[in-house]
């Protein structure tokens, strides 16, 4: 073999690994049978100038190395992680697993919490989330917050199996309060070893991270000491294997300006150091009187405090799906998406117009029809129906990659 036809095979096979990689994904297939009328022409991610949120996603694709890390902000459409988990399972697949991420002890804060998710304890602890700023227990990263001041109260979260495998994690970031004053100790079965936040493990103004030597699925994290009252806000929970980490931050009731009102929401969201956001809100908005210019005025100020947090990010803005007020549709969630879909086409951002892909203003009772909407408050879907949400989304994801992927 001559060296030009050396240099020729090398060429090729370079050329065929390069496209081997970067081929485009399949969507995931929506059954038709008991679907609603969906516009699928417009499911597509509009305004869309995610290259660097496409490259990082390339790049992992290629090499199998680093963590793509996405954090997607919400309501209680998002709380039960139904739509999201779809979304993250649909992205661990192609992109790998990084780990099950953000989480908290929603039961110890007599919330609803995804199916994955089981947290208990030995004592009633005080909660809040934002959705509630009247009261005085501030909410952190996940949103919600968790406090107590007695001594060995304790904390045991454990990770369910997900698609049929044990969701492991050895590595532990925790959101706890930013002088670490009181003394925490954790405790897993296959660490069995204690330590003190005081002086084991990375702090990180509020961040306390831990390296675990084996995987696990569970741990218990307790109070050694309580002088003073003690804040758990969440904690993520990571594998340190290349991949996608997708963290879930749903809170019931959440607006936009109930979010801006949490300072300590954005100071722990900056340490979650995301690749993009995916906001879903709106739908809470819609229950009031809509007030457009005040609305728009918090969405700025919400993006304002986005930027400032995360400079690197990419942001997608989603539109909330049709919904009853009464008996009829909310005329307020069609005023909220056209508002929305506006702000973002004069600003240039990332839209996923959810309201527009599901038709719109009376679509809701196509999903109740079908039995994808709550019956009980048609504002609810049921897990179906979120489940098909994450699905359109996850194929509009997937999509944009596919479009990046010709383009380059």
């Amino acid at each position: 073999m001559n060296v030009k036809h050396f240099v020729l095979i090398l060429v090729y096979n370079l050329f065929y690994v390069n496209n081997l990689c970067c081929q485009e994904l399949p969507q995931k297939e929506i059954p038709n049978k008991n679907t609603p009328p969906i516009n699928y022409v417009f499911n597509r991610i509009f305004n869309d100038d995610l290259d660097r949120f496409y490259d990082k996603l390339e790049k992992l694709k290629k090499t199998d190395s680093g963590i793509v890390r996405i954090v997607h902000i919400g309501d209680s459409h998002i709380q039960a992680d139904f739509m999201t988990g779809v979304v993250r399972n649909g992205l661990q697949q192609n992109f790998g697993n990084a780990g099950r991420g953000l989480v908290f002890p929603y039961q110890l804060a007599k919330s609803n919490a995804p199916s994955d998710i089981f947290s208990s304890s030995n004592i009633k602890w005080e909660y809040n989330r934002l959705a509630h700023p009247e009261k005085t227990i501030g909410s952190g990263v996940s949103g919600f917050c968790i406090q107590t001041k007695t001594k060995a109260a304790s904390i045991n979260i454990r990770l369910r199996p997900g698609a049929d495998k044990p969701q492991l994690f050895n590595k532990l970031n925790f959101f706890l309060d930013d002088n670490l004053s009181s003394n925490w100790a954790l405790k897993t079965d296959n660490n069995p070893f204690y330590f003190r936040t005081a002086n084991e493990g990375t702090v990180t103004s509020g961040m306390f991270t831990v390296h675990l030597q084996e995987p696990t699925d569970q741990f218990t994290i307790s109070l050694i000491s309580a002088d003073t009252i003690s804040s758990f806000y969440g904690v993520s929970l990571e594998n340190e294997q290349p991949g996608i980490l997708y963290h879930n931050i749903g809170v019931n009731g959440a607006r936009y300006d109930q979010y801006n009102n949490a300072p300590l929401f954005w100071k722990q969201l900056a340490m979650l150091d995301a690749d993009i956001i995916i906001v879903s809100l709106g739908t809470n908005e819609a229950q009031n009187h809509f007030n457009e210019e005040g609305f728009k005025k918090e969405v700025t100020l919400f993006l304002q405090k986005l930027k400032a947090a995360l400079p690197g990010a990419s942001v997608i803005i989603t539109t909330p799906p049709d919904s009853y007020k009464g008996r009829t549709s909310n005329l307020g969630v069609k005023q909220i998406s056209a508002t929305l879909t506006r702000y973002c086409t004069d600003n240039r951002i990332a839209l996923w117009d959810l309201y527009r892909i599901t038709n719109g203003y009376n679509s809701a009772r196509f999903w109740l029809k079908k039995g994808l909407m709550n019956n009980r408050d048609k504002v609810h879907f049921t897990k179906a129906g979120y489940e098909l949400q994450g699905t359109l989304l996850l194929n509009a994801l997937i999509q944009g990659y596919n479009q990046h992927i010709r383009n380059h």
